[in-house]
């Protein structure tokens, strides 16, 4: 039960975790691809979880702090292999009796050092199959993680606690290292059944040629940001959106491109009328994004102040749908990587920079 309900705050921390990495994560593999790919995002995503899982279970359950009296230096064991001697002379196993075959399973002499095993094989295969390690560097990392996890109880959670609330063991270090160096083995099988990692950079390189509407929504995302920071500081009377209009109407006229374009590596051209096309677009952008949505909210709040009427009732309503069907268009569009409103008309393209040396 305890190894379950750890597991199950994992998967509750995972998402707080993934929000706070998503962005990050997406303008790395945004500069460095061009764009984001299914499999890797799973993969790593994968791995980020199980990192969160494995350091919880070694963690949790957390005891009162009062209940911990232990010093650091009585909750070491530096005897290697003293698992083995507990498991001779503590087990109730004896091979000639089949009915202690099950009990000696569910012994702490059994179950203990191979739920250790096991709860590094996994980190071994990741390493082999998606980071590419040898073997020499897959029993490294894992010995130094186990060591990691070992210093964590031996430390009592870095501190917080007076004294250790687990038994810093270097058995436990011994038994996580074998466990990542079968996993190294393993990895042999997702090696073989799963593309490669070249494989799957090649093919994000591929896809990264051509800029996608996600990418290009995630630059306007980091351009309103940074926008909004000398917008912030400078305390002017103007309204917002005219900082955003002067941006994307001036910055790309230099090389056609603004800052966030240039964090995830694409341009904007256009075929004739740089000057012009450039400075319209970023009028309509501007009106796409700021005018249209806060125009119809506006035109809300002023027929909701008549409730009473059902003719300003309707007119809300109306207004209401033309502004989820407006976020719907806009979404779908993104997603179905379809150029822009503001784009179509003023004849602005992308290129992606990104390349593969």
């Amino acid at each position: 039960m305890g190894y379950l309900s750890t597991i199950t705050y994992a998967m509750i921390l995972f998402p707080i975790l993934a929000l706070f990495i998503t962005l990050p994560y997406m303008v790395i593999n945004y500069r460095k691809y061009g764009s984001v790919n299914k499999l890797r995002t799973l993969i790593l995503y994968s791995f980020i979880l199980y990192l969160l899982t494995i350091y919880l279970l070694v963690i949790l359950p957390l005891p009162d702090r009062d209940s911990v009296r232990h010093s650091y230096t009585d909750m070491i064991n530096l005897m290697p292999f003293s698992f083995v001697m507990d498991f001779i002379k503590e087990n109730p196993l004896v091979l000639s009796k089949p009915a202690t075959w099950l009990m000696a399973l569910k012994h702490s002499t059994f179950y203990v050092p191979a739920f250790n095993v096991l709860m590094l094989i996994p980190f071994g295969v990741y390493l082999r199959y998606y980071f590419k390690c040898s073997f020499k560097k897959t029993a490294l990392l894992t010995a130094l993680l186990s060591l990691f996890f070992e210093l964590t109880q031996l430390s009592g959670l870095y501190f917080i606690y007076p004294g250790s609330y687990r038994l810093c063991d270097i058995d436990d270090i011994i038994q996580n290292t074998t466990g990542g160096c079968i996993g190294y083995a393993l990895g042999w099988f997702a090696v073989k059944l799963l593309p490669s990692r070249d494989a799957i950079d090649e093919k994000s390189l591929e896809a990264g040629a051509r800029v996608s509407g996600i990418r290009i929504c995630l630059s306007l995302i980091i351009d309103t940001f940074i926008i909004s920071i000398p917008y912030s500081i400078s305390h002017t009377t103007l309204p917002f959106p005219v900082f955003i209009a002067i941006y994307f109407a001036i910055i790309p006229l230099f090389n056609g491109k603004t800052l966030g374009s240039a964090l995830l590596r694409f341009g904007l051209y256009f075929e004739k009328n740089k000057w012009f096309g450039t400075i319209f677009r970023g009028l309509l952008l501007t009106a796409y994004f700021y005018l249209i949505p806060i125009g119809l909210q506006n035109m809300m709040y002023e027929f909701n102040k008549y409730a009473d009427s059902l003719l300003y009732i309707c007119l809300f309503l109306i207004t209401f749908m033309i502004l989820i069907l407006f976020l719907i268009y806009t979404i779908a569009v993104v997603l179905l990587n379809k150029r822009l409103l503001f784009d179509r008309i003023s004849g602005a393209k992308y290129k992606s920079t990104v390349t593969n040396k």
